[in-house]
């Protein structure tokens, strides 16, 4: 207990009738002098005796060392984690006090680099040993080890809960030129180009931003891989349902070329509709290049796996209606057939009638010459 308090020492009760000097300079840094009254109680420990007149000197920083190292011994056996302040930037981290001094390098502070180190005096960070100096009663900590371990944690519960077909929130974090990654809380998941939008993009960047909170749906995922691939396509409406009335063959629509092969063109009619075009219905003498804007016919439309065919030439010439006109009518088998003799044909028309032979006799030949 303090009993006096002078200007750069405390005369402190230890017990037994005896009175020791504890300098201010003997104190923990988490002790401010200044707040010290008599009548405050503190751990102490004896570390000096005068040999000429038996002054006790008190040491609390050291005492609080003492105890402190135990627990720290106990915390790195155990794996465990102990909180401690930022006291001090030093060269290469930062001083923490667990009740002694501990080193925190800037590398283990987080999981990205800390850019002001000043920032950080006064905080609480969660820690774990990760090698101690027995000797020299030095420990170094780290919080980076901490938070990683915690994010395996997370991660490993949000593996355990992942369904295909299942709706997600997520944040993108990243683009890159073949589609958006998406943080699900632990786990980076990818939106490939094709599933970003229904429409043909050449970059993600067309569609998100990093920062975006998205809805996405769970394509399928790698539980060992921690690999989950995305859809935000389900969150957008479906082209052909929002523009079924367009879709009906003999159709012709403004279309945008996509691919040019020898053998077929694709094409876009409607952003996230793609029809091709097969040799034969356009000009292959003709220069078609992607991103043309070119009239096609629509042929065929397979709503079920959703594949049209469509036309550049011959059909997308003829109106719709002389399309119709082509079709042969199908034949009532069960009809009636009319006879021949119940059709009224046209009277042929008259000639001289020649006169009749009589029956049995043979045209009279010329008489003989005389």
């Amino acid at each position: 207990m303090i009993v006096q308090k002078d200007k750069d020492e405390l005369l402190v009760d230890v017990g037994g009738k005896s009175e020791g000097v504890l300098p201010f300079r003997e104190l923990s840094l988490a002790i401010d002098p200044k707040l010290l009254k008599v009548g405050d109680t503190l751990e102490v420990m004896i570390h000096r005796i005068d040999e000429m007149d038996g002054t006790l000197f008190l040491s609390e920083r050291r005492a609080r060392a003492l105890k402190t190292w135990e627990k720290v011994i106990e915390a790195h056996e155990h794996d465990e984690v102990i909180e401690a302040t930022v006291t001090q930037v030093v060269k290469g981290g930062v001083l923490v006090d667990l009740g002694m001094r501990g080193f925190v390098p800037a590398s283990q502070i987080r999981r990205q680099p800390v850019g002001n180190l000043d920032e950080l005096v006064g905080q609480r960070l969660r820690l774990k040993v990760i090698d101690l100096d027995h000797k020299r009663h030095r420990v170094v900590l780290s919080q980076r080890l901490v938070l990683e371990e915690e994010l395996q944690a997370k991660k490993q519960e949000l593996l355990d809960t992942l369904e295909v077909a299942q709706i997600r929130e997520g944040v993108v974090v990243r683009l890159a030129d073949f589609g958006a990654f998406v943080d699900l809380g632990g786990i980076d998941g990818l939106i490939h180009n094709s599933e970003l939008s229904y429409a043909r993009i050449k970059h993600p960047s067309e569609v998100v931003k990093i920062g975006d909170v998205v809805q996405v749906e769970i394509m399928k995922f790698d539980p060992e891989a921690k690999k989950v691939s995305l859809s935000l396509k389900h969150a957008l409406p479906d082209p052909w349902d929002e523009h079924a009335e367009k879709l009906y063959e003999t159709n012709k629509l403004t279309a945008q070329v996509v691919k040019v092969t020898p053998n077929y063109l694709l094409v876009e009619i409607i952003p996230g509709i793609l029809a091709m075009v097969p040799k034969g219905e356009f000009d292959a003498g003709a220069q078609y290049v992607p991103g043309q804007d070119i009239e096609v016919t629509l042929l065929t439309i397979n709503h079920t796996t959703r594949r049209i065919t469509a036309s550049i030439q011959h059909v997308a010439d003829v109106p719709p209606e002389e399309i119709e006109g082509l079709v042969v009518p199908e034949i009532d088998v069960a009809a009636p057939v009319v006879a021949a003799a119940e059709v009224p044909e046209a009277a042929p028309a008259e000639t001289p009638a020649e006169p009749a032979e009589p029956a049995g006799e043979s045209p009279a030949e010329p008489p003989a010459a005389e």
